[in-house]
């Protein structure tokens, strides 16, 4: 009879997960510090094979993050320790079958390049109750031209 051992379960190399948290700037951004985030977003994206779209609006980001939990658990982490901005909440955390931005190492948009109504409408619905976070529309925010 073979011996069962007892193994804490824990990250999973085979589950996909998405995440998307709200978060605040603890300085404004301008044009150039944005695109060194989003340099440095890509290339350690790239290293964990993280994908995702950002967005920053009025000295707001939402991120979503998507890719093997243990992937997006370590980014998440290095997120959370970023003193450039706080966390606020996550906003969408749930296992899903196929990522949402398969090519893009971090797509990116900022207030001007989207619906800014668009836009308050998700921070205002995120913010009023993370259970009810319209992912879709963020989703539709990004198109096929941001990766």
């Amino acid at each position: 009879m073979a011996e069962s051992k007892n193994i804490a379960m824990g990250p999973s190399r085979d589950k996909l997960i998405s995440k998307t948290y709200l978060s605040r700037a603890t300085e404004p951004f301008g044009t150039d510090a944005l695109n060194t985030l989003l340099a440095a977003c890509r290339h350690s994206n790239g290293l964990e094979q993280v994908t995702g779209a950002l967005l920053y609006h009025g000295g707001y980001f939402m991120q979503l993050i998507e890719g093997y939990d243990d992937a997006v658990e370590r980014t998440y982490a290095r997120i959370t320790s970023d003193p450039r901005h706080e966390i606020i909440s996550v906003l969408f955390e749930d296992e899903i079958s196929a990522r949402f931005f398969p090519d893009w190492s971090m797509g990116f948009r900022v207030s001007e390049d989207a619906d800014a109504h668009s836009i308050d409408a998700i921070y205002e619905t995120a913010n009023r109750s993370a259970a009810r976070f319209p992912i879709n529309d963020f989703l539709l925010l990004f198109g096929n031209d941001s990766g």
